[in-house]
């Protein structure tokens, strides 16, 4: 794959670092633009997932290989795996509103981790920005700031992902409002339509008596041609199809060994043959093996 993006944020403390925030958690971070020092334009790609409730519209975003459409007072949502943002040309601006960044390993293996990869303002299909009511907008604005007070205080747990259920509950008002079920357009986004196929095909466990999923399997399953669906792919994330599913493959392995599951377990779990395919899928995808990212994990969580 031919790097398009400026940065990697794998951590959220990779995009603390960035902006110039202090770390408050290993997995979670809330930024008050308003306080921060002006930042450089950036093209990231994501391994956390982030919530941004902007008060300006500075840049004209980009989002795979498109755009992203937001205006003053809305949200934009990213989530692992994404390209995004405007390539650094040097310049720096000044960004006004919130930002929330949290790992998907805050939630691990719950119910409400799992929920989270149903989110559908998560998604690729959606590059438009959230549009809050003025009251919902105040209410998640309090809500970022309670939990900022929390991280700086007491970082507990239970309610510093409570907070972050409620706020996301806040986009999912907006995104009701703003995508009716009927107006939806997930029906035809080709990498909704594989996110989607993914899921059916590892909560099937498929992968015992298939292996894992391939560019061509996945094509044939969604009736596209292997090279037009390549083409599709990184039309719409800038990303290779081998290496959007990889890195798919990845987030599901990280969720399982972080959940307590071991190399081997992870590695059959997933319909691999030997447990040397993951770690080098792993290592390719993340710049080191499972068993480095378990240590590093529970490092950061001390």
């Amino acid at each position: 794959m031919t790097d398009n993006y400026d940065i990697k944020v794998k951590t959220v403390h990779d995009y603390n670092s960035f902006v110039g925030a202090a770390d408050t958690h290993p997995l979670v971070s809330v930024i008050r633009y308003d306080d921060m020092p002006p930042i450089r334009h950036c093209r990231a790609i994501w391994g956390v997932y982030g919530v941004f409730l902007l008060d300006d519209d500075t840049e004209q975003l980009g989002y795979g290989s498109g755009r992203y459409d937001y205006s003053a007072g809305s949200i934009v949502c990213v989530s692992p795996s994404q390209i995004g943002g405007v390539s650094d040309n040097g310049s720096t601006f000044r960004r006004k509103g919130w930002a929330l960044l949290f790992s998907h390993e805050l939630f691990g293996a719950t119910a409400y981790g799992k929920k989270l990869t149903t989110l559908e303002f998560f998604h690729y299909h959606i590059n438009r920005a959230l549009t809050l009511g003025e009251r919902e907008r105040r209410e998640c604005q309090s809500l970022l700031a309670m939990l900022h007070k929390e991280l700086l205080a007491d970082r507990r747990d239970e309610l510093i992902t409570k907070f972050i259920e409620l706020i996301l509950a806040y986009c999912s008002v907006g995104f009701g409002k703003q995508y009716p079920v009927s107006d939806s357009p997930k029906k035809h986004h080709i990498v909704s339509r594989l996110e989607r196929m993914l899921d059916d095909y590892f909560d099937a466990g498929e992968q015992y008596s298939k292996g894992l999923p391939t560019v061509r399997f996945c094509a044939g399953c969604l009736c596209v041609a292997p090279n037009y669906f390549s083409d599709l792919i990184r039309r719409e994330t800038g990303d290779s199809a081998g290496h959007f599913i990889g890195r798919n493959i990845v987030r599901r392995a990280k969720n399982m060994l972080m959940s307590g599951m071991s190399v081997a377990e992870t590695a059959h779990a997933l319909g691999f043959d030997f447990p040397s395919h993951l770690s080098r899928l792993f290592n390719r995808i993340e710049g080191l093996t499972p068993t480095a990212y378990v240590r590093q994990g529970r490092q950061e969580r001390k």
